[in-house]
C-alpha cells in the first residue's frame, strides 16, 4: 500500500480552517475585559447588570440559527463555501459592536456573532475529519481548541490594557483575516462523493494527499465511494436519524455535550477577571492573562497527546481533573464567604483558586474542549452526519446560553462556590459516563469507525 508522499497540505487547510475558532474565542472571551469597562465608565455605553448577562449570553443563543445554517450549507453547496461565509455575519456583528452604544444593538451584534460560531461549528470539525489521514485526524481536530485558546489569549493579554474601541478592533480582526487565510482550501473529497461527482473528488483527494500515484488513489477512492454510497442509500432526515442503528451515537453524543458546557467553561472563560476582581484580593486582568497563556499552551499540548493516545482515556483524565479543580475552587470561595474563617488562613490560601483556575483550564483543554467535537464528525455516517453535528450544537448552544445566563442569577443567590460545585458535580457523573460509554476511535479510519459502533448496536439489540 502506497503512502502519501506529503500531508502538508492537510496540514495548512487544517490551520487554515481552524482559525475561526480565533474568532469564537475572542467573541467568547469579550466579556471578560469588556465588562469591567462597562462598570468603571470607560465605554460611555450605560449598561445594567440584567442587560451586561444578556450580551454575554445571546452569542451563545444566536449559534442555533447559525448551526441550521451551517447544515444547510455543507449539505448544499459544500464544506469549503460553507467555511468561507462562516465569517460574514460576525464581520457584520462585530462592525455594529464597534461603533453602537446601545445594549439593544450590542445583542443584536452579539447574535450575529453567534450565528458566525454556529456555522463554524458545524462545518469545521466535519471538514477536518474529512480531509484528514487517520494518524493525523485527531491532531488536525485538537488544532480548533488551539485556535480557540489564541483567540482567547489575544482578548485576555490585550483587552484590560487597552481601549474599548481597540478591543472591538480585535475581535474585528480575526472574522476578516480568517475569510482571508481560507479562500485556498480545497473541498472535501467526502462532499463530492456524496454528490455523484467523482472526478472531482479524485482530484482533491489527490491534492490533500500529496501523490499522483492514480493506483493507489482509485483504490482508495473506490472504498469510500462504496461506503459513501452505502450510507446515502439512506435518508438524511431527523426520522433517519431516530433509527436504533444511531441511538447508541446519540446517546453518546449528548452525554458529551452535557459533560463539556455544563462543567462551566464558557462561563468561566467569560467572567474569569470579574470572578477574581470582585471576589479576592488577586488581580482579575493578571489572572486572565495568565489564563490565556496556560489555556493556549494546554491546547497545543493536546495536539502532540492526541497523537500518542486515545480519544477515550484523555477524556476521561480530563473530565476527573476538571471535577478535582473545580471542587477545589468551590472549597476557597466558600471558605471566603461563607464561614467566618481568619484572614490568616486565607492569606496562605491565596494560590487555590489560581491553581484550581488554572488546573481546570489545562484538564479542559485535554480532553472535554474538543473530542466531543472530534467524536460527533467520527461517530455519524456521512447521510446524516451534517444533520447530527447541527442538532449536536445546537444542544451544546442552548446549554451554553443556560450556563451562560444562569450564572450570574445563581452566583448572586447560592453563593459563587455553589456554582463552581455545580459544574464539579456534572464532571463527577461525566467521569462514570465516560468510562462505561464513550468509545475508542484513535487510529482507524472513518469507515471502520462507524462500521465498528453500527455493528456494535446491531450485536447489542440481537441478544435483547
Amino acid at each position: 500500500m502506497c503512502v502519501p508522499k506529503s500531508r502538508k497540505v492537510q496540514y495548512l487547510a487544517g490551520i487554515c480552517v481552524s482559525f475561526a475558532f480565533t474568532f469564537t474565542g475572542a467573541v467568547i472571551s469579550w466579556p471578560s475585559p469588556a465588562i469591567p469597562k462597562f462598570i468603571y465608565g470607560e465605554t460611555g455605553v450605560e449598561i445594567t447588570d440584567e442587560q451586561s448577562s444578556w450580551v454575554v449570553s445571546l452569542a451563545a443563543l444566536g449559534a442555533l440559527p447559525g448551526c441550521y445554517l451551517g447544515k444547510e450549507l455543507s449539505d448544499r453547496t459544500g464544506r469549503r463555501l460553507t467555511v468561507l461565509s462562516a465569517p460574514l455575519p460576525g464581520f457584520l456583528g462585530a462592525l455594529i459592536i464597534l461603533y453602537t452604544k446601545s445594549p439593544i444593538l450590542m445583542c443584536l451584534a452579539r447574535v450575529l456573532m453567534g450565528i458566525a460560531n454556529g456555522i463554524t461549528a458545524v462545518v469545521t470539525m466535519i471538514y477536518l475529519t474529512e480531509i484528514a489521514d487517520k494518524e493525523i485526524r485527531g491532531a488536525l481536530g485538537m488544532l480548533v481548541q488551539v485556535m480557540n485558546n489564541l483567540g482567547s489569549l489575544v482578548v485576555y493579554s490585550a483587552g484590560p490594557h487597552v481601549s474599548y474601541t481597540v478591543l472591538n478592533l480585535i475581535v474585528l480582526t480575526f472574522s476578516f483575516f480568517y475569510a482571508i487565510i481560507c479562500l485556498w482550501v480545497p473541498e472535501s473529497p467526502y462532499y463530492y462523493l456524496a454528490n455523484g461527482r467523482l472526478a472531482e473528488a479524485k482530484k482533491e483527494f489527490m491534492i490533500l494527499k500529496g501523490t499522483k500515484d492514480e493506483t493507489w488513489v482509485n483504490e482508495q477512492i473506490d472504498v469510500m465511494r462504496a461506503h459513501v454510497q452505502g450510507n446515502m442509500e439512506n435518508k438524511t432526515t431527523i426520522k433517519e436519524l431516530t433509527k436504533m442503528k444511531y441511538r447508541r451515537t446519540i446517546y453518546i453524543i449528548a452525554g458529551l455535550k452535557v459533560l463539556q458546557y455544563m462543567t462551566g467553561s464558557l462561563a468561566i472563560q467569560s467572567y474569569v477577571e470579574i470572578i477574581f476582581r470582585h471576589n479576592t484580593s488577586i488581580s482579575g486582568p493578571l489572572v486572565s492573562i495568565l489564563y490565556g497563556f496556560v489555556q493556549l499552551g494546554a491546547g497545543i499540548a493536546a495536539t502532540f497527546l492526541c497523537r500518542f493516545y486515545g480519544r477515550r482515556i484523555l477524556l476521561f483524565i480530563s473530565t476527573l481533573g476538571v471535577a478535582v479543580s473545580l471542587t477545589l475552587v468551590g472549597i476557597y470561595f466558600f471558605l471566603l464567604t461563607s464561614l467566618d474563617v481568619s484572614s490568616h488562613i486565607l492569606s496562605s490560601l491565596w494560590l487555590l483558586p489560581i491553581i484550581g483556575v488554572l488546573s481546570f483550564n489545562v484538564l479542559y483543554a485535554v480532553g472535554l474542549g474538543n473530542i466531543p467535537y472530534i467524536l460527533q464528525a467520527e461517530l455519524f455516517p456521512i447521510n446524516v452526519k451534517t444533520l447530527a453535528s447541527s442538532l449536536a450544537t445546537m444542544m451544546a448552544c442552548i446549554l451554553n446560553f443556560i450556563v451562560t445566563k444562569l450564572y450570574q442569577s445563581v452566583k448572586d443567590t447560592f453563593g459563587i462556590y455553589t456554582v463552581f460545585w455545580l459544574f464539579a458535580s456534572i464532571a463527577y457523573i461525566g467521569v462514570f459516563f465516560t468510562y462505561f460509554f464513550v468509545p475508542e476511535t484513535k487510529g482507524k479510519t472513518l469507515e471502520e469507525v462507524q462500521d465498528n459502533i453500527q455493528n456494535h448496536e446491531v450485536e447489542r439489540l440481537n441478544k435483547l
